[in-house]
C-alpha cells in the first residue's frame, strides 16, 4: 500500500497572469502578508526573457492552492488592478 503524501493533495490554480513586474510584486506582497502560499510560473520562454531583459512579454502566472483561491481572489480584487 502506497503511503499518501501530503503533497499529493495540493492543487494549484492560476490566480492571475500578468506581465507587469510592479503588479506581480504587489500581489506577491499581499499574498505573503496574508500568509497565502504561491508559486510564480513563467509562460513560454518568459523566464529566459526576464533574465536577459528584466521583463517578459509572455507573462507570469501567479498560482495559489485551490483551497486558498477564493480568499486570494478577494484580496487582489480589492486592488482593482484593471483601472
Amino acid at each position: 500500500m502506497k503511503k499518501k503524501n501530503q503533497s499529493d493533495d495540493l492543487q494549484m490554480v492560476v490566480l492571475k497572469t500578468s506581465n507587469n513586474n510592479y503588479e506581480i510584486d504587489l500581489i506577491k506582497s499581499l499574498l505573503e502578508e496574508n500568509e497565502i502560499p504561491y508559486i510564480l510560473k513563467e509562460r513560454g520562454i518568459g523566464g529566459y526573457m526576464k533574465i536577459i531583459s528584466g521583463s517578459s512579454l509572455f507573462g507570469t502566472d501567479i498560482l495559489v492552492e485551490k483551497s486558498s483561491f477564493e480568499r486570494a481572489k478577494a484580496i487582489i480584487y480589492e486592488l482593482d488592478l484593471n483601472q
